[in-house]
């Protein structure tokens, strides 16, 4: 088993991290190595993808040994006012989907982790050892539309269709027709129909996740909407409703999908919290009881209409320009996105992608020979370019 004891000095994430310095051993870029099925990114410092084990400090002085996690994969020793945590890819690998994501919630809730520190502890510990992108992003990532619920943060959009409907007419008109549903395992896309009859046009919206100054969370604010009458579409000064208007204790959110059998249809519902932990038990209580929603949390869940869409997007730059799309696409639909060439294999000699580590946009480094670079899963906050 290779192990990897240095780490690289980082830059300090407030009120978390703060790293023991020793040289670091490996290249300060990210690297793609190919494997049989898959793909590794190697962080920066780590010498190669058969690191399979590694060692970093981080300054906590309220973690307490009940906070560690039971099994292999990870270990943590209270240092003093430092913990010193153990990384095992291969047991960290065999965890069940958003495990990581669900431990640090529950040490930031005990008071181990700082508030709003425990998603920022939880992408350190991806990025110390060699992984495949996807299987970091839902390690991190409790929700997935087979969970029916998709959990947002800072590196995700949210588009929300809306028809505009003629004068007179009744602003509840039933859904006629709700599809078709697309979407990955952890978002779906939804596309609603309603009759000439009664709707004349449709506003877009979107949305994006501002951080709170005190990096604890997120507040949703609306960055831009246009509207399509016929043919003519001009923008707007700000959407027809803004459904995202929680209470000032929301920071962090998620979409729960409702579905009903009945009518084959699906209801969304945004669910906000003060705290990860809470928003679980949030979610808990309305799968028990959906009218819970309106009657106890008005101010911190919002039922959305049926003839409205919400969409969830990650975003990356392309180019200097954000682009957004579906959770866990991949270089190759950034570039199709963002107005690259038919063949992307065209831009190789000088496609460039930066990734971020330690809160800075770093390089990752690839085989130009090859097209292993554009199969890369995104995960939101990546910067490609060719021009």
């Amino acid at each position: 088993m290779t192990r990897a004891r240095c780490l690289p000095a980082l830059a300090p994430i407030p009120a978390l991290l703060f790293l023991s310095g020793c040289a670091a051993r490996g290249p300060q870029t990210w690297r793609l190595v190919p494997q049989d099925r898959s793909q590794l990114l190697v962080p920066p410092g780590v010498r190669a993808a058969s690191v399979s084990q590694s060692t970093f400090a981080a300054r906590e002085p309220s973690w307490r040994a009940p906070c560690a996690p039971a099994g292999d994969a990870l270990a943590v020793q209270k240092r003093g006012r430092r913990i010193r945590v153990t990384v095992a890819r291969e047991a960290l690998l065999k965890q069940p989907v958003g495990w990581l994501g669900d431990w640090t919630a529950s040490a930031e809730a005990q008071g181990c982790l700082a508030p709003g520190a425990g998603l920022e502890f939880a992408i350190r510990i991806l990025d110390s050892v060699p992984l495949d992108p996807a299987a970091a992003g839902r390690l991190l990532h409790s929700g997935g539309t087979a969970k029916g619920y998709v959990d947002l943060g800072l590196n995700n959009r949210l588009q929300v269709v809306t028809p505009i409907y003629r004068d007179g007419s009744d602003p509840n008109a039933p859904v006629t027709q709700i599809g078709p549903t697309t979407g990955t395992d952890q978002s779906l896309w939804v596309t609603v129909h309603m009759p000439d009859t009664v709707q004349y046009g449709v506003e877009t919206a979107w949305y994006t996740f501002r951080p709170r100054a005190d990096h604890n969370g997120a507040t949703i604010v609306p960055v831009g909407a246009e509207r399509r009458i016929g043919s003519q579409t001009e923008p707007a000064a700000a959407p027809l409703t803004n459904y995202f208007q929680f209470a000032a204790g929301a920071r962090f959110y998620r979409l729960y999908y409702k579905a009903d059998l009945e009518d084959n249809s699906i209801t969304e519902i945004v669910i906000a919290a003060p705290t990860r932990a809470d928003l679980d038990r949030r979610t808990a209580r309305l799968i028990a009881d959906f009218s819970l929603c309106r009657q106890s949390d008005p101010d911190l869940c919002v039922v959305i209409p049926r003839r409205v869409a919400v969409n969830p997007a990650v975003a990356v730059t392309v180019n200097g320009t954000e682009v957004r799309l579906l959770a866990y696409s991949s270089v190759r639909a950034a570039v199709a996105q963002g107005g690259g060439p038919r063949d992307p294999q065209e831009i190789l000699p000088r496609l460039a992608v930066y990734k971020s580590f330690a809160g800075k946009l770093t390089r990752v480094e690839f085989d130009r020979s090859r097209q292993d670079i554009l199969n890369l899963v995104l995960l939101g906050g990546e910067s490609i370019s060719w021009k």
